[in-house]
């Protein structure tokens, strides 16, 4: 028979297990109901069995209020600030400067999202959290413990893997969607609302009494280690796994780069998902990986030399949706938009934001008629932050995604596995318009005057009199099949702007079978692709005849691509299509001018081969030795792998050289380089 304490020891696990999943991997193993009669069950034992109760149950999270008499304490380990910065050159002179102090050594980079929230310290002794500050000024903190343990992602209790003595750091923050939650709790009780989440963070753990900080719901992201007794980790990465054994939430998006250059690249990708985040962040930051590294550049009196912030600014305002409408793009995917009231932010006049997919409407509640907060950071396009639901009027309904094609009414699919909903068909007149529209750019068939508003006419049924007319343009070929007469039907369309449309269209038939193969908005076939693609086949015919493996093996390409593209070749309505532009004249393969060129190329020196060009080159800027690269048949890379053919090293080459010599990639100096180019230095 299970006795009291076992069954107390039973309940424990199982409510910390279900806050574990629910609060760190987003994942809820229990309903509410299950989970409420798990805590009661407990609290009724506990209170039968008081000598039972442990420091660390889970109904101990919410303790006594807090005595006012706060005097600050000090911490094991200073609490340094971080440099930070808001410009890229400054990051990469940062990022050089530092490869410059561990010259001749193999440098690693961790890449963490910087929350924005407030930053504390949990001490754990014998595995239990003992005490939590706040940074205060580096060196004494704010004794904020009672409220840390109201924060249900903080465990209370580590498990015997863990180190005796243990100090995590990292940021205490709030959801988007609790400061939704807690301030139409707020306005309920006739309470002014929060204004965003990094203040009310800021209010709720320094409160008196501990139930109304977990009323608030903050939530906790490890993301350093202060002082211990022994982790068996040497670097960061190792380190924020550990943290996920012991049931830490940690950052999400971390990535560990082999490059300061991939570190930045990373930076840029990632600061465009801001959308998909339910939390603020205001930059990212970059962190030497290897621990012993980090002690030997050791740091000035303000901040450690191996971590800087990459902070951007941001810049929010309020508005309302006037509408949520859907549009289709070119491969039929349905993207949702709101209408909004026209705002200005940061000295641009914002009236649409996207809304991306369906799972972001349903995860935000975005409804026509909400006040809304939409945010711009950077130079990143607006995003829609949160809906103020504390302001909705009453029975605003629910936006409800449509399951047929606003254009064709065919049945919508969803991708498998995925978050984008598509509408699959070829014919659908929606997708045709943005198909021609992508035809007709530079990046495509470069066709002068075939923009948006032309495309709109010409996809569109006419009229001719009382009849109405079907549209001039219904396929790709059907732009090779206008005349100046039918061109002359639409509205302000005289004989001089129709001509001049089909003189364009004309030219677009001398452009290279690449770019049309770029222009048929075959799904991930862009520009880089084609060239790719058509280099290696010569003509659409080869390409229709290859297998998925034979096309999956060229460079950049791979298995996703070339299935895409084996699908597209072969589907008779594409097949048709294909069929009816080689018909109109359309180049179908390589020029002889071109194939020369290319055998030209594929004599060079370099083609076939990636180069990586690091340090500072007495003759030439990297820029200019990239475009060297290129113009030999040879491909620039940032980042060095066991791909790599060449490293190019001036001076203060640091890690990529270090990594080069490590997997025997052989290195040139510039003038070995401009020797093998067989140009005069």
């Amino acid at each position: 028979m299970t006795t009291p304490a076992e069954r107390i020891e039973s309940l424990s696990r199982q409510i910390r297990e279900a806050d574990h999943a629910y609060f760190v991997e987003q994942d809820s193993s229990l309903t509410d109901l299950e989970y409420d009669r798990l805590v009661s069950e407990l609290k009724k034992l506990e209170a039968s069995h008081p000598d039972l109760v442990r420091a660390d149950s889970p109904t101990q999270r919410v303790g006594e209020k807090i005595s006012k008499d706060k005097t600050p304490i000090e911490h094991k380990r200073q609490m340094l600030s971080i440099e930070n910065t808001y410009s890229e050159g400054e990051l990469r002179s940062w990022g050089l400067k530092t490869e410059k102090l561990l010259a001749g050594e193999k440098l690693e980079w961790v890449c963490e999202l910087k929350i924005d929230g407030v930053a504390a310290s949990l001490l754990y002794e014998n595995r239990s959290l003992v005490l939590a500050l706040t940074r205060g000024d580096g060196r004494f903190g704010e004794d904020i413990t009672a409220n840390v343990r109201t924060i249900r992602d903080v465990p209370l209790r580590l498990p015997p893997s863990a180190p005796d003595s243990l100090e995590v750091r990292g940021e205490i923050y709030m959801t988007n969607t609790d400061l939704v939650r807690l301030n139409m709790v707020r306005t309920a009780r006739g309470e002014k609302p929060f204004a965003n989440t990094r203040n009310v963070t800021a209010g709720s753990i320094k409160q008196d009494d501990p139930a109304v900080c977990a009323e608030r719901r903050l939530r906790f992201f490890a993301h350093s280690v202060g002082v211990t007794d022994g982790l068996g980790v040497t670097n960061h990465l190792d380190f924020m796994h550990l943290l996920n054994d012991f049931g830490f939430a940690t950052s999400p998006f971390i990535k560990k780069c082999n490059s300061f250059e991939e570190a930045m690249d990373w930076c840029n990708e990632t600061i465009a998902r801001l959308h998909e985040l339910d939390f603020e962040i205001d930059g990212i930051v970059l962190k030497v990986n290897d621990f012993e590294q980090r002690e030997r550049l050791g740091a000035t009196s303000k901040a450690p030399r191996w971590v800087i912030a990459y902070k951007f600014e941001k810049y929010e305002a309020p508005t309302t949706v006037r509408e949520i409408r859907v549009q289709i793009g070119k491969s039929g995917t349905i993207t949702p938009v709101a209408e909004l009231e026209p705002v200005t932010i940061a000295g641009t006049v914002v009236a649409r934001a996207s809304l991306h997919n369906a799972d972001e409407i349903a995860r935000k509640d975005v409804r026509a008629g909400d006040q809304v907060i939409i945010e711009k950071a950077g130079k990143i396009i607006p995003h829609l932050v949160r809906v103020e639901k504390h302001l909705r009027k009453e029975n605003v309904p629910e936006f409800v995604f449509p399951s047929r094609c606003p254009a064709c009414d065919e049945p919508l699919v969803k991708d498998p596995g995925g978050v984008f909903i598509r509408c699959v068909n070829n014919e659908c007149p929606g997708r045709l318009r943005e198909r021609i529209e992508f035809f007709a750019s530079k990046s495509a068939m470069d066709i002068d005057g075939l923009g948006p508003a032309m495309v709109e006419q010409l996809t569109s049924e006419q009229q001719e009199g009382l009849l109405a007319m079907p549209p001039l343009v219904t396929s790709f070929a059907d732009l090779y099949r206008l005349t100046t007469d039918k061109l002359m039907q639409l509205e302000r369309m005289g004989r001089k702007s129709a001509e001049n449309l089909l003189a364009a269209i004309e030219a677009s038939k001398r452009r290279p079978a690449s770019r049309l193969l770029c222009a048929l908005s075959i799904r991930g076939i862009g520009e880089k692709a084609a060239h790719t693609l058509m280099s290696h086949f010569h003509s659409f015919d080869r390409l229709a005849k290859a297998t998925r493996e034979e096309i999956a093996l060229l460079p950049d390409i791979g298995d996703k691509l070339a299935s895409n593209l084996w699908e597209y070749f072969h589907d008779e309505a594409m097949l048709a299509q294909l069929e009816e532009l080689r018909a109109c004249g359309l180049p179908w393969e390589l020029t002889e001018d071109e194939k020369s060129e290319l055998s030209q190329l594929q004599e060079r020196a370099l083609f076939g081969k990636t180069c990586v060009v690091t340090g500072t080159l007495e003759h030439h800027t990297r820029e200019e030795m990239e475009d060297l690269i290129r113009s030999h048949g040879g491909k620039a890379s940032s980042s060095v792998s066991k791909k790599t053919d060449y490293v190019i090293a001036g001076e203060s080459a640091g890690s990529k050289l270090t990594k080069a010599q490590q997997l025997g990639v052989p290195v040139l100096s510039e003038a070995e380089f401009m020797k093998l180019l067989q140009i005069e230095p």
